[in-house]
């Protein structure tokens, strides 16, 4: 094989690396699915008012969600993604929780104990 032949083919190679579809290399771009949940207090049911947010490391903090007298809180469009999500409860200033979830499809997390 000639020469100029091996490296057409291997400038072909990385020319096709650099146009392969993003949704291959990241296939949740561009999708956002609902996230919900419920927080409960131990001792009296529902907690209502508290804030919620969802942090993720490369997209940062979602807008916020506000416990309503159910203690049930969500969003309707946060993007997917691979890495995981950290789910963040603020007692007015205060984190009272916080943990790692994954969003890979629709999620309505377990009930939280507070």
């Amino acid at each position: 094989m000639s020469r100029r032949r091996r490296f057409l083919q291997a400038a072909l190679g990385v020319a096709m690396l650099c146009v392969a579809p993003k949704d291959a290399a990241q296939p949740f771009m561009g999708q956002t699915v609902p996230v919900q949940g419920q927080l409960i207090s131990r001792n009296q049911g529902p907690v209502p008012g508290l804030t919620v947010f969802l942090l993720h490391p490369l997209l940062g903090r979602s807008m916020p969600s506000i416990t309503d007298q159910y203690g049930r809180f969500g969003w309707v469009a946060i993007p997917l993604r691979p890495e995981a999500y950290f789910l963040e409860i603020y007692w007015g200033p205060n984190l009272v929780y916080r943990q790692a979830v994954q969003v890979m499809q629709p999620l309505t997390i377990a009930p939280i104990f507070l």
